[in-house]
């Protein structure tokens, strides 16, 4: 139970639950530095990318936002998703939080759940109104949790007022003074727990000894992280490349793809499942080893291609599904598509599917092309 608490933590990146990024009533944002100001009020959702974020505004709808450094101090109205390197809400969140990020800290007020996944977290808000789920290196609860918590990580210390139950796997778990637990308390640990004077817990308490991990999930937490970033920052900056240098071969690749999407997906499929099948058949004749062994580095180029152009095309397609109007291919689409792309393959199942469709629906329009110019050269 525990392990799959921490895994959803982990995923609290969940911005996989961004599927409303295709609804019209939103606000996009994109750059270096985005920064919504004190006194601004938004009414509809908003989604932000850059290096710096940082929002002071009145939010109405829900907040999306990846980057370096994200800082909310305004109010949201609905869920505050958000994934980066170090994060810190100050605000109030009426709804839910989701974040993942190296260093996560939440001193504001959070109405409802919060699913935080982290290499060092913080939870030092006024309050939690519904559930806490986190997942981190190191792990400190300050505020009052209304419903139940369930944390996994390296080091836990917990110090606040919990209504529900509490359940842990931890290396170490402390309880400090201010902590009362009024539910049961069930925990797996390298040791039992460590109770600081004036910690209280009324329900049952119970302990499953376990080896000493070393921090393992802390460290994994914290990893994933990291790798997350570098994963959205080599799609954004192999895409902006491929446009900025390749814009009206990237431009082509957009209508070609959605000028007849389920041709261009066959093509595509076809070209994935076949082409390395052959170039492996070819290898195994000496006369054909030479084909066989360009085939299978073309293959594996146009596969790099596809997934880079793959953000390229979602981007482009939600641009055209907000503003309804013509495909377009730019810094901003690029951005908003590996945005996209990268949140929505959290979705279980669905979003890796997605993903994988739309790099077949990249190969099959590439392969198009492809095969178009070397009818050319003859």
């Amino acid at each position: 139970m525990i392990q799959k608490a921490r895994i959803v933590a982990l995923g609290g990146m969940a911005i996989m639950l961004a599927l409303p990024l295709f609804a019209y009533a939103a606000v996009f944002h994109t750059g270096e530095q985005v920064n919504f100001s004190t006194g601004e009020t938004i009414n509809e959702n908003v989604y932000a990318t850059g290096g710096t974020i940082a929002s002071a505004a009145r939010i109405v709808g829900d907040l999306y936002a990846a980057g370096g450094t994200i800082l909310v101090g305004g109010f949201v109205g609905g869920d505050l998703v958000v994934g980066g390197g170090t994060i810190t809400v100050t605000g109030e969140v009426a709804d839910d939080l989701r974040a993942g990020g190296g260093t996560v800290v939440v001193q504001g007020v959070v109405r409802g759940d919060v699913l935080v996944g982290g290499g060092q977290v913080h939870l030092a808000g006024s309050r939690i109104g519904g559930d806490a789920t986190v997942g981190g290196g190191t792990v400190r609860l300050d505020a009052p949790v209304e419903k139940n918590v369930k944390v996994g990580g390296g080091e836990v210390y917990l110090n606040s007022a919990i209504a529900g139950n509490v359940e842990v796997d931890a290396d170490k778990l402390t309880l400090g003074p201010n902590a009362r637990i009024t539910g049961d308390l069930t925990y797996r640990a390298s040791r039992e727990v460590v109770l600081e004077e004036g910690s209280v817990v009324s329900g049952v308490t119970t302990f499953e000894p376990r080896e000493d991990r070393g921090s393992g999930a802390g460290v994994l937490l914290a990893l994933f992280s990291v790798a997350a970033l570098i994963f959205i920052l080599m799609l954004g900056l192999g895409g902006l490349i491929f446009v900025l240098f390749f814009k009206r071969y990237a431009h082509e690749v957009v209508n070609n793809a959605f000028g007849g999407p389920l041709l261009e997906l066959g093509r595509g499929l076809l070209v994935a499942v076949a082409m390395p099948i052959l170039s492996i058949l070819l290898l195994v004749t000496v006369i054909g080893l030479p084909l066989g062994l360009l085939g299978l580095t073309l293959y594996i180029a146009l596969i790099i291609f596809s997934w880079l152009m793959a953000p390229v095309l979602m981007g482009s397609l939600v641009y055209r599904w907000i503003n309804k109007g013509e495909y377009v291919v730019s810094w901003k689409t690029v951005l908003l598509g590996v945005a996209v792309f990268f949140f929505i393959g959290f979705v279980p199942l669905v979003g890796g599917l997605i993903q994988f469709g739309f790099m077949l629906l990249s190969l099959g329009s590439i392969a198009r092309l492809k095969w178009h110019i070397a009818k050319s050269w003859r």
